[in-house]
């Protein structure tokens, strides 16, 4: 086992740092690196470590494979804890990777802060190794299994994928931020129906490292948005083969995830500062399709869990009293007078029409490109709209089977695709 801190710095151009590279000149070339992120996951990660590499030895004998424990600086001697689960099954590197800047203050599912460094790191090390996959998992998830090393790894290794994303079961009304803004946005962008945004474990292989992560500008926005919106929208929006694999239950060890507003302002800040970037590909994808899977593929669960519809139209009310005069600069005129009318008299048959909600979403885009208000405010306003068009969704479906809420949601990206020459034309006159 070999234990070094790294110094890199986001965003690097040059090479590693000595302390990693020393590791390299002593590793031979190597088929797969798995890197397991973590940040005080003691309780977790010595499983995770230890289940991918009995599920890589059971689906791919011979290969030769290399873990990287990369770690944010636990307290909980988590790296020790993985070297003794992994024993001596195969190479083991333990990497403290540095947490800089606004790094500190991304909010994320792992808990691990500083992962764009350190996915940037594993990319860097895989391709230095020749390896011909790089698989990313959380270490603080409890429900990885053995099956998950074939299901990243199967795409890439026989059948030439670029990149695998997770899909993960989820409850009617579970990730409603994904299921109603962040997937069918990025859908109707860049035509590829992409299920799950919030990371968990990521398969690259070496194509994509080389000439895709390797060659995108690691820009500060990167750090202040966070690593999984952009390894998703850059998935979606790159000319690569993308496939999903379907994971099963995502279970993991709880951990603060900040307000409501922080994670709405960062995972579509993320998708909106993209925009720009890949400005000249959204505009002229038309449509969308499905992306190959493998795994089997399960519906919406049953069941809906502690709704809390009148604290979310409470929240929508606060925003009609708190931020019309936001509101006003960044939506239409005709969709803030819309907005304004929702009637909320009577909670009970409270609707926020699905095509308003997609209005919104793309005026707040615009909004966002022409810079009408420091983005950080504009995004976190989109909170109280978001909230009152969940509690909308609720309402309108909580009677209905799951399957019934699934076609609901269809019919909402059909909306986004339906509505996109909108966001087009105004895009373009303000760019004019």
């Amino acid at each position: 086992m070999d234990r070094l801190e790294s110094n890199q710095q986001p965003g690097a151009e040059s090479s590693l740092p000595e302390s990693v590279q020393a590791l390299l000149d002593r590793t031979e070339p190597t088929d797969i690196v798995v890197g397991v992120l973590t940040f005080n996951d003691g309780a977790t990660a010595p499983a995770v470590a230890k289940t991918l590499i009995e599920g890589f030895r059971r689906s791919v004998p011979g290969q030769r494979v290399l873990l990287v424990n990369c770690d944010a600086g636990s307290q909980d001697g988590t790296g020790d804890l993985i070297e003794q689960a992994v024993g001596h099954e195969g190479p083991f590197w333990a990497v403290r990777h540095p947490v800089l800047g606004s790094s500190l203050h991304v909010i994320s599912e792992s808990g691990v802060p500083g992962r764009d460094v350190a996915v940037r790191m594993l990319a860097t090390v895989s391709e230095r190794l020749a390896a011909r996959a790089c698989v990313i998992v959380d270490g603080n998830l409890k429900s990885v299994d053995q099956r998950w090393p074939e299901l990243l790894t199967s795409p890439i290794l026989g059948k030439g994928a670029d990149c695998v994303l997770p899909q993960f079961s989820r409850n009617r009304y579970e990730g409603t931020l994904t299921n109603t803004l962040l997937a069918p946005l990025t859908r109707a962008l860049y035509g590829k129906r992409l299920t799950y945004h919030q990371g968990g474990a990521y398969a690259f292989s070496d194509r994509f490292m080389h000439s895709t992560l390797a060659a995108q500008p690691w820009d500060d926005e990167i750090a202040l948005y966070g690593i999984d919106g952009w390894v998703t929208t850059v998935a979606a929006a790159e000319p690569i083969e993308v496939h999903e694999a379907v994971l099963g239950a995502r279970v993991r060890q709880g951990k603060p995830m900040g307000d409501l507003s922080t994670i709405i302002a960062q995972s579509v800040g993320c998708i909106f500062h993209l925009m720009e970037r890949y400005q000249g590909m959204w505009e002229s994808v038309k449509g969308s399709r499905t992306v190959p899977m493998v795994g089997e593929p399960i519906g919406l669960g049953e069941s809906v869990g502690t709704l809390h519809v009148e604290r979310m139209i409470q929240g929508f009310r606060q925003g009609l009293r708190d931020l019309v005069p936001i509101w006003q600069i960044v939506l239409a005129p005709d969709t803030f007078q819309r907005v304004l009318e929702l009637g909320i008299d009577d909670p009970d048959s409270f609707r926020f029409p699905s095509s308003l909600w997609v209005q919104v979403v793309y005026d707040l885009a615009l909004a966002y490109h022409d810079r009408l208000l420091h983005r950080e405010h504009l995004l976190k306003s989109l909170t109280p709209l978001y909230l009152g068009y969940t509690a909308s969704l609720i309402l309108a479906t909580r009677p209905l089977s799951g399957k019934r809420v699934e076609e609901h949601l269809e019919r909402l990206a059909v909306e986004y695709e339906t509505m996109k020459s909108y966001l087009i034309q105004r895009w373009r006159w303000s760019d004019g």
